[in-house]
């Protein structure tokens, strides 16, 4: 069974918005929040040495979503649309 309906992660996600993370001061991280859960982090993503942009991952996982996007905005989207995917799939 799904966790969360495809109309419910839908309105979830319309009403998600971006913001600094607690820790923001020390690791650049955002979250992308809806109501009180944090749906997405927002990681800085660097190579040697430069940041080559921003790479999203589920909140309780350690693997990125997708490969590095060049902004917080298209990482965000990649983000919420892979926690769609989690959200609605019946496995658990």
């Amino acid at each position: 069974m799904p966790r969360l309906s495809a109309k419910a992660a839908r309105a979830t996600i319309e009403a998600a918005e971006l913001a600094k993370a607690p820790d923001w001061p020390d690791t650049r991280r955002w979250h992308v929040i809806s109501g009180d859960s944090v749906l997405v982090v927002i990681e800085p993503s660097y190579r040697a040495g430069r940041r080559e942009g921003w790479r999203p991952r589920l909140p309780d996982s350690n693997l990125y979503t997708s490969p590095p996007q060049p902004t917080r905005e298209k990482a965000a989207a990649t983000g919420l649309a892979a926690w769609e995917r989690w959200a609605t799939s019946s496995e658990t």
